[in-house]
């Protein structure tokens, strides 16, 4: 079972970014059999440039919940899963870091679709998710919103899946 992920931060300094958006879809190598996607307040300013990347403003978060109130369903949707994302080292990074800061212990074994992308697919031009999906055909509605990002991560990731069993 995999959970393929996307966050987004509020940017910041290195392990200081706080998750101001999640999205994960539960994927059993078939089928995507469960989803959650939430805002969540960072309890901090968001950045300037992430606010411009991603729309994401910090009147839109005031009144949200805090990653600690989500935490329980989040670990739990990932409890025994292979964390898949594109550049996973980052959201699996921020991740951990949340769940440190609240005192919960969080380890995962992750699979990142820019490194599975330049092992099958060499001659790529870029491996950005935007290029990337361009090249694939794959539909990337609100890039820089987590579940878009994370369900277009997704198609990729299937995409991937079926080159290596042809190889």
């Amino acid at each position: 079972m995999f959970a393929i992920i996307d966050t987004e931060t509020s940017g910041g300094k290195y392990n200081e970014e706080k998750i101001i958006e999640i999205g994960i879809l539960i994927f059993d190598g078939n089928h995507i059999t469960k989803t959650f996607q939430s805002l969540i307040n960072p309890q901090k300013k968001v950045d300037f440039f992430v606010q411009k990347l991603t729309g994401i403003k910090d009147k839109d978060l005031k009144n949200c919940k805090i990653f600690k109130d989500y935490a329980g369903v989040i670990k739990k949707l990932l409890n025994n899963k292979v964390i898949v994302g594109h550049n996973v080292s980052y959201d699996y990074r921020v991740l951990k870091n949340e769940f440190n800061e609240i005192g919960l212990k969080f380890e995962a074994k992750t699979l990142c679709t820019i490194e599975l992308s330049k092992k099958l697919f060499p001659d790529l031009k870029s491996y950005k998710l935007k290029q990337i999906c361009d090249y694939f055909n794959i539909q990337l509605c609100n890039h820089h919103r987590a579940f878009d990002d994370a369900k277009a991560t997704t198609e990729l990731f299937k995409i991937i899946r079926r080159v290596e069993k042809t190889n």
